[in-house]
């Protein structure tokens, strides 16, 4: 559903209990569609399904795209996203990127 349905309302819902459900193992789907879905509200709300993964595993998977994503809409999901983070990784990131 996260990938195909014609509704991007359904869509968004998919991948939001997909982070909640499936923790871990849908990070690379869920990052996957912030990098290739042809939908730029889906791709942004990938990356919000993305920080509500458990444990370290939102701020690993959001220092990634706001490194690499090739769209700045998405980067920039990402970055607020840390800033909303607890995880101190976080915090050294959004240091480190103002430093720059």
């Amino acid at each position: 559903m996260a990938h195909e349905d014609s509704s991007p309302q359904v869509r968004k819902q998919a991948q939001f209990w997909m982070a909640m459900k499936g923790g871990k193992v849908v990070a690379g789907d869920l990052r996957e569609i912030s990098e290739n879905d042809p939908d730029a509200q889906l791709r942004k709300s990938a990356v919000f399904s993305l920080s509500r993964l458990p444990g370290d595993e939102a701020a690993t998977q959001l220092i990634q795209i706001a490194n690499t994503s090739k769209d700045a809409a998405v980067r920039k999901q990402a970055v607020f996203w840390l800033g909303q983070s607890t995880d101190p990784r976080a915090l050294d990131y959004l240091t480190k990127l103002l430093k720059k």
